[in-house]
């Protein structure tokens, strides 16, 4: 057996990450919501509005490219009848009751190992493997922006991606074991580095860059896997825990860690990350963006909000009940890369330490 020293590795940095999705025709009850424009007029009836104050409001928006109704939704929370911002206190906004996805497929795990016998289980597309946990699909599924593919990204992520890619510390992900080309047990250890992810000319990810590895231990995340027929598997299930961006969410924190990850001919590789996480955490992104974001980018918060507390599946409060944290499954790709230790001085340079 090899000493420790000699233990092949091969490192990666992540080139994107989104959730992963899997939209697929008359996989939403009475079709996909509504788009923003058409779900602000029927907040105005929630509000008390009349159909002929409504159909003035529209008309008025149309003619006049007037923003009453914009306006309106901006303060369409109500405590003691007064208006308040929707974003910061949703539950004073009465549920809009989007609907969330009826599909069978879904990409990621069993984190409970219910299997079959789970009512709310998805089937993989790709793994055929019943009792798929990912809520936060489910979720946000029939909502215009968070539909797609992996090969075809949702609007929403892959205009998060183009955001995040260039403004926050690049992702590595190392693989160490005896020999990466055959069966075997491995060590997945995730880390952050201390440059942005670096891009060829045409905007594609480039490889064989070195990255100085951070070492803040709030990004540092070691598992137990094995390889097997190509493919990595996460065996340890626990938690994972990466300095992400308030625009998608400060921290991902995942509990029940899974995590697959294949090789792909021309050496770059791709994979799903999934667990259970705090669904609060993941409307923050959503909340912090405002009315510019709901108008232009993620559709009707609030509904976000009511989707994502009715879908949370597990870590049920105790003093109320709800379920703090919803399953979710995120797409991971990644180009071969050198992962580095960076020194003390390196690294407080890089924060501004």
């Amino acid at each position: 057996m090899r000493s420790a020293a000699a233990l092949e590795t091969r490192s990666y940095v992540v080139s994107y990450f989104g959730q992963a999705a899997y939209s697929e025709e008359g996989d939403c009850p009475g079709g996909i919501n509504p788009t923003i424009e058409e779900q602000y007029l029927k907040n105005l009836a929630a509000l008390g509005y009349n159909g002929t104050e409504i159909e003035a409001f529209a008309k008025k928006a149309v003619e006049e490219g007037g923003n009453d109704i914009e306006r309106l939704m901006y303060e369409r929370g109500r405590i003691d009848g007064k208006p308040i911002n929707p974003y910061v206190y949703p539950e004073t906004v009465v549920d809009p009751k989007l609907v969330a996805l009826t599909g069978k497929y879904a990409y990621g795990f069993d984190l409970d190992g219910r299997g079959v016998d789970d009512p709310d289980g998805f089937t993989d597309p790709e793994t055929k493997e019943a009792g798929i946990d990912n809520q936060f699909f489910r979720a946000f599924g029939c909502v215009r922006p968070y539909r797609g593919s992996l090969a075809g990204r949702p609007t929403y992520w892959a205009w998060a991606w183009g955001q995040l890619q260039d403004s926050q510390p690049a992702w590595l992900i190392t693989l160490s074991g005896e020999d990466l080309d055959k069966d075997g047990e491995v060590t997945v250890t995730f880390d952050r580095a201390l440059e942005h992810l670096k891009s060829n000319s045409d905007g594609s990810p480039r490889h064989d860059v070195s990255y100085r590895i951070d070492s803040d231990p709030r990004s540092h995340n070691v598992f137990r896997g094995e390889i097997r027929d190509g493919v990595v598997n996460v065996t340890e299930h626990g938690n994972f825990r990466m300095l992400q961006n308030p625009l998608v969410a400060p921290e991902l924190n995942l509990k029940s860690t899974h995590f697959r990850f294949k090789f792909r001919r021309d050496g770059s590789a791709e994979g799903i990350l999934g667990g259970y996480q705090p669904w609060r955490e993941i409307y923050f992104a959503f909340a912090s963006g405002g009315p510019a974001f709901e108008v232009c980018i993620t559709g009707d918060i609030v509904g976000l909000y009511y989707l994502l507390k009715r879908n949370a599946d597990a870590d049920a409060n105790p003093t109320t009940g709800q379920n703090d944290d919803i399953s979710a499954s995120y797409q991971v790709e990644a180009v071969p890369a050198f992962a580095v230790p960076a020194t003390d001085i390196q690294r407080k340079a890089a924060v501004g330490g």
